[in-house]
């Protein structure tokens, strides 16, 4: 064991966070802590590293147990430098080191006697073989493998003072210096944050081969999925395990709520029946069997009921009116400011329903382009240009459209003052926003609250060109599935920055590539562009495609006493129709949830007609055009997306094919 809490409670005010709240955490064991904002998860590492102390319970940690956390405030010494900042992580080691250096000073002084010469020698020899078994030769080395696996990819940077960092940059420093450090416990709270795609992977596998133990908190489902093997939800002020990662811990707790609602609906209809039987037979002929069941009832442990979460966001975008077959035009835009040019020469064209991601690393101008393509901010060089009837909606990820010092009913009420007060606040419940929450001060919100705010602002407003700068930024699990389902039954165009992953396979059919000052655009979402890339086939979706080539066995250079050459080519050719059956395995399931959603567009068309065809509806003549802009959407959308299937189906053909 390394910790346990025991029916830890913890309360703020009249806000229980922790309610009888029992768990253990072993040695070995990479464990995520999951919940929505606000429900105590940060609280639980405080109490863990002795910021606070719980109401009630008990904390049990084993003898002498280390943790490494990131702090809050960079704690480094005046005028330290970014490398000797990291490696301050292994201060026993350079404590070692320092003494002998010391020694080696010693040991050149001809001045001492031969017997003090002895004994220093095995003085030194000790030192070394310490300094050894800590791994102090490969120290700087891996002080920087890790600098540059979390983007600190110029050297000569490392020597500059760490306090000249930016905030983002010091976070990095202090999560690698926190990695870097042996104890045995890490505690890790949102430990991507800051961190581009690349340093994202690379913590990915870094975390994979450790062989310490760690708690972390994180909102990134693929990170999650990729590093951790049980699940911890904290929710309703309960600790509950689920051994597996985040997709398993869905299917998990998903299973456990069916079994708990049907466990407990027995449990409420045997009870029920029990009563009417003791009530109808207390004072009759069979008193004694209803004093019993009475006596039973007493003692029956009651099943839980599974707790429904209020808080749990529920978005609706609506597309409004139907935009032209083309919303948006970009021809050779050259994007940035006048001291750096993020994009030169870009030209695409979205087409209404069409679904892009913008990605690169962290300072490419993937935020600068989203704005240009806004109008937020002008040109250097080409235009964009908008199609018929586009009306854009734009979420900016500083926040900056809301007003610090209004009210958050009031961020919604002054854009529609027709609305009366009642129909704000249940508009603003979907978002989270209960009772007196709708009267806060916008400074007053967390950061995931100011997030659901700036959402609920836009989506009121709407839009049939949705360009969303990081809208996951600052918000849950559950928050961000709420977003993914708005997002996917949304009709309009939509455009979005954005480094989480799962977010991005979920929404996006298309990805744009922001590096070096160009933008390239492919086909598909991240795992396709990912996958494409290993095999060697990732081109540019406006070019011709390139077919997948088979790697050739270098036959010049065998020699007689190399491997049989047939087994060697059998044995590549079984290399790449495993990647070729992997690759078609992944275009069915692409093929599939294209068919889902067709099917799901389908019959919503379907539903909208039968209603059209009601007097009820027919003599409204406002919902009457609404319901047949939106079938005009949906047939739209199906087009779209039957053209999608067509050429995925060729795809799939097409590898097929070349395995034959």
């Amino acid at each position: 064991m390394l910790y346990r809490f025991e029916n830890i409670e913890k309360s703020y005010g009249p806000h229980d966070v922790l309610r009888s709240a029992t768990w253990q955490h072993n040695p070995g064991e990479h464990v995520g802590l999951v919940g929505r904002n606000g429900a105590g998860k940060t609280t639980l590492f405080r109490l863990l590293l002795k910021q606070e102390e719980p109401d009630r319970g008990t904390i049990l940690r084993a003898s002498g147990l280390t943790t490494g956390h990131l702090g809050q405030h960079l704690d480094a010494e005046p005028g330290m430098s970014l490398f000797d900042y990291v490696e301050t992580a292994f201060s026993e080691v350079l404590t070692i080191e320092r003494k002998m250096r010391t020694m080696e000073h010693d040991l050149a002084d001809t001045t001492k006697s031969p017997a003090e010469h002895e004994r220093l020698l095995e003085k030194y020899s000790s030192l070394q073989h310490d300094y050894e078994h800590a791994d102090g030769y490969t120290l700087h080395a891996e002080v920087e493998r890790v600098l540059t696996g979390i983007g600190f990819n110029d050297k000569n940077e490392w020597e500059r003072p760490i306090a000249e960092f930016s905030g983002g940059q010091q976070n990095r420093a202090m999560l690698a210096r926190v990695l870097l450090t042996r104890v045995d416990l890490l505690l890790l709270d949102e430990p991507t944050n800051h961190l581009d795609l690349k340093g994202i992977e690379f913590l990915e596998e870094f975390l994979q081969t450790f062989t310490g133990s760690y708690l972390l908190i994180s909102h990134d489902r693929t990170f999650l999925n990729r590093t951790v093997s049980k699940i911890i939800e904290l929710a309703h002020g309960k600790l509950v395990e689920y051994n597996g990662n985040y997709e398993r811990f869905l299917l998990l707790r998903e299973e456990r709520m069916e079994k708990m609602a049907t466990d407990y609906e027995r449990q409420q209809d045997f009870i029920e029946k029990t009563q009417d039987f003791i009530r109808r037979n207390l004072a009759g002929q069979k008193t004694k069997q209803a004093k019993s069941r009475r006596k039973m009832l007493d003692k029956l442990d009651e099943a839980e009921r599974p707790e429904t979460d209020e808080t749990l966001a529920n978005f609706k975008l609506d597309a409004g009116p139907r935009s032209g077959a083309i919303s948006m035009t970009t021809d050779r835009l050259t994007a940035g400011y006048a001291a750096k040019t993020v994009v030169s020469e870009f030209s695409l064209s979205v087409r209404r329903g069409e679904r892009y991601a913008i990605m690169g690393p962290n300072g490419s101008g993937k935020s600068t382009l989203l704005k240009t393509f806004a109008g937020r901010l002008p040109p250097i060089g080409g235009g964009v240009t908008y199609g018929h009837n586009v009306h854009v909606g734009y979420y900016d990820q500083t926040l900056g459209d809301l007003n610090p010092s209004g009210k958050v009913i009031d961020e919604v009420w002054n854009l529609d003052h027709s609305q009366t007060e009642e129909q704000v606040r249940k508009y603003l419940a979907q978002f989270s926003f209960f009772d007196d929450d709708v009267f806060k001060k916008t400074r007053d919100l967390s950061g995931g609250e100011k997030g659901r705010l700036a959402l609920a602002k836009i989506m009121y407003v709407g839009g049939n060109l949705m360009l969303l700068d990081e809208p996951t930024n600052h918000l849950d699990v559950y928050t961000r599935e709420a977003l993914e389902e708005a997002l996917e039954r949304f009709t309009g165009a939509l455009i979005v920055v954005s480094h989480d992953r799962y977010f991005v396979d979920r929404v996006a059919e298309n990805i744009i590539v922001v590096e070096d000052g160009e933008a390239e655009v492919y086909h598909g979402n991240y795992s396709d562009l990912v996958e494409r890339m290993k095999l060697g086939a990732a081109v540019p979706a406006k070019r011709t495609p390139v077919p997948v080539s088979l790697p050739k066995p270098n036959r010049a250079a065998e020699t007689p006493r190399s491997v049989n050459r047939e087994d060697s080519s059998s044995k590549q050719d079984r290399v790449e129709a495993k990647k070729r059956d992997k690759r078609v395995r992944k275009i069915e399931d692409e093929i599939a949830a294209l068919e889902s959603r067709i099917a799901s567009a389908e019959a919503e068309r379907e539903r909208n007609n039968l209603l059209l065809c009601s007097e009820e509806v027919f003599r409204d003549g406002d919902r009457s055009r609404k319901l047949q802009t939106q079938n005009a959407d949906l047939k739209a959308m199906i087009e779209l997306l039957s053209r999608k299937w067509e050429d995925l189906s060729n795809q799939k053909q097409e590898l097929e094919t070349a395995s034959v």
